[in-house]
């Protein structure tokens, strides 16, 4: 097993990872939860096992996504020509929480205050 380089690619907005075929790379997970889309090929991934958990061993191909914990360690190995996403979902990003949060309890205080109310039906 080598040590991969990966090339990264631009499409329809999203960083896709290519990982050439017989290569392994090590990935780290965090901080916050990732997600691992496969986009093209299929995917072997791994991570150690502890003395209450097992070893994991995972197979994905085209299409099929995992959700990775933060602080988890994986190592992958594409099958074959291999491309992958690896996205961060919007609740591991503190900014856009604090947003939503915010966003939510404004629309709350708005909907208790006696004077407002939903517009008319039209019709």
């Amino acid at each position: 097993m080598t040590q991969a380089t990966m090339t990264i690619s631009q499409q329809s907005g999203s960083a896709e990872w290519t990982l050439p075929v017989g290569e392994a790379l090590r990935l780290d997970i965090g901080p916050g939860a990732r997600e691992l889309r496969v986009t093209q090929g299929r995917l072997w991934l791994t991570r150690d096992g502890a003395a209450d958990e097992p070893a994991e061993d995972v197979w994905l191909s085209a299409g099929d996504t995992i959700a990775l914990d933060s602080g988890s360690e994986w190592v992958i190995e594409g099958w074959g020509e291999t491309s992958f996403q690896l996205l961060v979902p919007p609740q591991a990003c503190p900014t856009f929480a604090r947003r939503l949060s915010a966003s939510t309890r404004a629309s709350s205080s708005l909907a208790r205050l006696s004077f407002w109310r939903p517009a008319p039906a039209l019709g």
